[in-house]
């Protein structure tokens, strides 16, 4: 069964460290997402094959929520300038590969984490008579 604490940990590898006040936030996401599990397959008992699946699902809620809501802290999301020329004022910005800027990597970051949840968990659903 997943827990809290579970949460809490994988959220801290990712480099974010859960507040007193965000408690009641990851509860909130793992009771919802535990809750759709359960709705969703028509079970009473969830199998412990999908315990990490849950848990980055939850956390992949968490960290899209707070920075949609401007409460994560602890990441910089702006450009950094790489290079300024003065003659026509010319200035490039820093984005990362591919032009992607730190906050879109962050939201791809975000996505994959929840990638193929669905798919994960369908195989465990029952069928409602």
């Amino acid at each position: 069964m997943v827990t809290k604490d579970m949460v809490i940990k994988r959220l801290k590898q990712f480099g974010y460290t859960v507040s007193v006040e965000d408690e009641g936030i990851v509860e909130f996401e793992l009771d919802k997402t535990l809750n759709y599990v359960y709705n969703y397959c028509n079970i009473t008992e969830i199998p412990a094959i999908l315990d990490y699946r849950i848990i980055d699902r939850v956390c992949a809620y968490i960290l899209y929520n707070l920075k949609n809501s401007g409460q994560l802290e602890g990441f910089n999301y702006d450009s950094v300038i790489k290079q300024i020329k003065e003659g026509d004022t010319t200035i490039h910005y820093a984005t990362g590969q591919d032009g992607d800027t730190q906050e879109s990597r962050f939201d791809s970051f975000v996505k994959q984490l929840e990638r193929g949840f669905d798919k994960w968990i369908t195989p465990h659903r029952r069928l409602r008579w």
